[in-house]
Formats: structure tokens, sequence, C-alpha cells
């Protein structure tokens, strides 16, 4: 009997330690970012991450949205930052020649205020040119951002959906604790 009580014992006690090493991801995962996080807020690493949904929808799936979350706010703040300094630029280069010239003025005195100021000319066409590439940046990285969002949400409620019902057995500061969760 003795025996027979100390192996219930440590196969129980195996079942503890195995249940321990999971009981972190007990809870629900969300999307934190880039990245997934745990029910507590801490990011989990690619190898949890991996551990926890498998290979095929970590290849699948996740690689490739946290590739697009990166890539859209990349570019969405280049497209910012091109935005904002075309206009200054293009500001500059207007603010050099509109002391020479007004609305009566004629196509001879704008050449004139064009020649006085060689580098006006290029600083409106270049302040222009960097709106216009800011844009088409801000534009792209606004649903590519989206879309890896999107698909990082997914993930997260894939995992969470398959979760379906769990149960904990694991040492608590009491004795020995059950949890079902579901």
């Amino acid at each position: 009997m003795k025996r027979f009580t100390f192996l219930c014992g440590l196969v129980a006690a195996f079942l503890c330690l195995a249940q321990n090493a999971h009981a972190q991801y007990a809870g629900p995962i969300h999307r934190q970012g880039a990245n997934l996080a745990d029910a507590r807020g801490n990011i989990l690493s690619d190898h949890e991450v991996l551990t926890l949904i498998g290979e095929q929808v970590y290849d699948e799936t996740y690689v490739g949205a946290v590739k697009q979350r990166k890539t859209g706010k990349t570019l969405i703040w280049s497209g910012i930052g091109g935005l904002v300094g075309g206009a200054v630029l293009y500001g500059v280069g207007v603010s050099k020649v509109s002391g020479q010239v007004n609305q009566n003025s004629s196509q001879e005195d704008i050449q004139k205020a064009l020649q006085d100021n060689p580098g006006a000319a290029g600083m409106v066409l270049g302040g222009t040119l960097l709106m216009a590439v800011g844009g088409i940046a801000l534009d792209a990285g606004i649903p590519i951002s989206i879309i890896g969002k999107k698909r990082l949400n997914w993930v997260a409620d894939d995992y969470n959906a398959r979760k379906g019902l769990t149960y904990q057995i694991g040492a608590t500061p009491n004795g020995i604790g059950f949890a079902l969760n579901f």
C-alpha cells in the first residue's frame, strides 16, 4: 500500500510540474503593437509564440503579419516625414521669391525673381516631389499596417478559440490547486 501511495504521489507531482510549465499560457493572448502578449501584458518571444500557435500558423501567418505591421508603420512615419519636410522646403522656396512677386506681376517679373534666387525654383520643385513621395508612402503604409494588424488579431483569436477547455494542477501557497479554464 505504501508503494502504491508513493507512486500516486510521484505521478501527481509530475502532473503538477507539467501543468505549471504551461500555466503561464493558460490565459488568452492578444496583440500588442506588432507582437503578441499574454494575459498579464508580457510580450511573448518568437519561441513562445511558435510553441503556442504551432509551426504551420507561425510560418504561414504570424511571421508575415509581423513584417507587414512593421513595414506599414515604417512607411507611415516615413510618409509623414516626407510630407512635413516637403512642405517646409516648398515654403522656404516660395518665401524666397514672394517678396519680389505679387498677383499683378508679369511673366518677366516672375522670371527675374527666379533668376535672382536660383535655389528657389529647386526648393519648390524638390518640396513638391518630396511631398508627393511622402504621400505615396503614407497611402501605401496605412493599408499594409492594417492588414498586418488584422492578421495578428486573427492569430490571437485563432489560438484563443482553439484553446477551449483546459485545466491546471499545480502548487499554490496553500497546497495543491486545481483550475478549470473554459
